[in-house]
Formats: C-alpha cells, sequence, structure tokens
C-alpha cells in the first residue's frame, strides 16, 4: 500500500531572484518588534494568498511557527480553490536582526500611575497594541512593534521606548529556523556591520539570501553612497538593499513615501551593486512614484501601511468570522501587493 506524502508548501529562490531582477518583488513586514502570533499567522495567510515574495518576522521562534502555520493554511486554500486564490505564492520567511540600536527593535514602555487616560495615545496607535476597554488605556505588549507614534502623542511624559535585547549569536538557540535573514544596521559604523557580520557568521550563513536595511535619514544623498558600498562589499553575493525611508510610517500621504523615493534615487544615480528594495513610509502610491521618478528598482516592502489596512479584521474578528470573511479581506489587501 503507498502512503502519500503531504506536500510540504516550499519557496522558489529562483522565482525570488526573478522577481527582484524584473522589479516585481513584494515583501511584507510584520514588525521587527511585532510578537502577536496572531496577528502574524493572519497577516501571513493573507499576503501569501496575495502573492507576497517575502514575509518579515521578528527573530523569535515561535513568530516563525505563526507564519508556517499561515503560509500552510493559505496552502491548502490554495489548493482546494484554486480559482478563488489565484495569486497565491510561498513566500520566504525572512527573520530581522539587530545590529545596532535600530529603532525597529523597541517597544513602549509606560507609566500608568502617571496617566491622565487622555487616550491620545490610543487615538495614534497604528498597532493596535492601545485600545480603550472602560475609559482606560490598555495595552498589549506583543502587539507593539515599536512605532513610537503613542511617545510623540502623550503630553505628560508617561510613555517612552524600551530596546528589545534580543541578540542573534547570545540567543541563537531561540531564533530556530528561517529561510532568508534582514540584517537592520541602526546606527552602525562599516566597521561595526563587519564585526557583527563575522560574530553571528554561523546564523547569517545559513540564510538563503540577504537583505540589509540602511535607515535612510541618517545621511545625506553624497552620504548614503559613501555607506552602503562599503557595507556592500561585506558579502560574498548580491543583496537586497532595503531603503528605509520613515520607519513605521505608513499613511496614506504622498509625504509618507518621499523619503525612502529619494535615497533610492540617489543610490541608483551611483549605480550600486544591489537589489534597491524600498520600505518606510511605503503605501499605495509608492509604485506610482516610482514611475513617475524613472526609477529602476527590485521592489518594495510594505509595513505598517499593510498592517493597517486590515488590521480591524485581524484584530476584531474570531476565527471562523475571520476565515469566512477571508476572500473580502485579500481582496482589500491584494489591491497592495499587485500595485
Amino acid at each position: 500500500m503507498t502512503v502519500n506524502k503531504v506536500k510540504k508548501p516550499q519557496f522558489s529562490l529562483k522565482k525570488i531572484t526573478k522577481a527582484l531582477e524584473t522589479g516585481s518583488f513584494r515583501k511584507v513586514i510584520c514588525g521587527a518588534s511585532n510578537t502577536s502570533e496572531k496577528q502574524v499567522e493572519r497577516l501571513t495567510l493573507v499576503y501569501s494568498l496575495c502573492g507576497a515574495d517575502v514575509i518579515d518576522i521578528a527573530p523569535q521562534k515561535g513568530i516563525y511557527t505563526a507564519a508556517k502555520r499561515g503560509i500552510i493554511k493559505a496552502y491548502e486554500l490554495a489548493e482546494k480553490q484554486p480559482g478563488i486564490y489565484p495569486g497565491f505564492n510561498v513566500p520566504a520567511i525572512m527573520k530581522s536582526i539587530n545590529a545596532g540600536k535600530d529603532k525597529h527593535f523597541r517597544k513602549a514602555d509606560f507609566n500608568l500611575q502617571r496617566c491622565v487616560q487622555c487616550l491620545e495615545c490610543v487615538k495614534q496607535c497604528q498597532s493596535g497594541a492601545l485600545t480603550e476597554v472602560d475609559g482606560k488605556t490598555s495595552f498589549s505588549s506583543e502587539k507593539c512593534y515599536g512605532c513610537a507614534s503613542c511617545v510623540e502623542a502623550c503630553q505628560h511624559n508617561v510613555i517612552t521606548t524600551t530596546a528589545n535585547p534580543f541578540i542573534p549569536e547570545k540567543d541563537k538557540n531561540d531564533i530556530g529556523k528561517f529561510d532568508a535573514i534582514e540584517i537592520h544596521t541602526g546606527n552602525s559604523s562599516v566597521e561595526e556591520v563587519k564585526t557583527f557580520l563575522e560574530f553571528n557568521k554561523t546564523i547569517i550563513g545559513r540564510a538563503a539570501f540577504i537583505s540589509v536595511s540602511i535607515d535612510s535619514t541618517r545621511f545625506n544623498n553624497k552620504e548614503l553612497p559613501e555607506y552602503v558600498n562599503p557595507v556592500i562589499k561585506l558579502f560574498s553575493k548580491k543583496i537586497i538593499l532595503q531603503v528605509d525611508g520613515i520607519s513605521m510610517r505608513g499613511g496614506s500621504k504622498n509625504s509618507s513615501t518621499l523619503q525612502t523615493i529619494a535615497a533610492a534615487a540617489a543610490l541608483q544615480e551611483e549605480k550600486v551593486d544591489a537589489y534597491i528594495q524600498l520600505a518606510g513610509g511605503t503605501n499605495h502610491l509608492t509604485s506610482e512614484f516610482v514611475r513617475l521618478a524613472g526609477l529602476n528598482i527590485s521592489g518594495i516592502a510594505y509595513g505598517t501601511f499593510a498592517k493597517k489596512i486590515i488590521l480591524s479584521y485581524i484584530e476584531e474578528y474570531e476565527e471562523k468570522e475571520f476565515m469566512a470573511n477571508l476572500y473580502k479581506i485579500t481582496a482589500v489587501a491584494g489591491s497592495l501587493i499587485k500595485n
């Protein structure tokens, strides 16, 4: 008797490379400090059905498991109903790691004893971490990804941010599985990035491909390629260069996406030898701005904006209701990925 083995969904490196080379690469960022397994699983499920190439997650092992559950659910649905979910793709799971004081690796920290319950922070929260319960502020640390909108909104100095202390080499037993790695350079010098790579080479060497995130706001247009080019040379293979504009500010305005567009233009002019991928403030307008600017980029990553457009579905629906509305939710999210 022949037993049919269950086919495990696997990402295609060849397909990802082609997407990068043709400019169609799309990544969804769940958040380097987002440790809500529910959010990550549902975001991964929806954007896998939409055709995302990569899902970017926090480094903790449990978050990988949540993302994998989302991919498997999407795979099973697409197998049963290919006509309903024709855009399905098995994305690679990319883990973000911190090379040095990067603002993506932080969470809000509250002194609730001093809180006056003005609820201004609740109004500005983009992640669903802050909610109003019986007229009072309620905070879920696992949903927070450190955008600091609440810190800016608070007029009473109640909120600060604390760094996520996850260190890859020290915590290597917890980092678990991944397909790809993204290294966030933060405020690191080129030499500090080099030291980080050498110290964590056993972990980084396991990645099928590598992305390096650069905070473009640190530099002017002359300084940016002067920093980027030596970083690129630290790698033996062609990397994805994530040009981060205004981090965790994926609003719907034109201004949200202009920083990353301007930085990408400066790098393209210098003909840097990497796949240029935009992030930070990216939204539904980014693709059109890329075309208007005449940029030849490899792709776009959507983070805050991608989460916000379907956050109410993710947070408010129970599992049965969420699955019943999945086609509608996917249609809403899919317009972004296909843009």
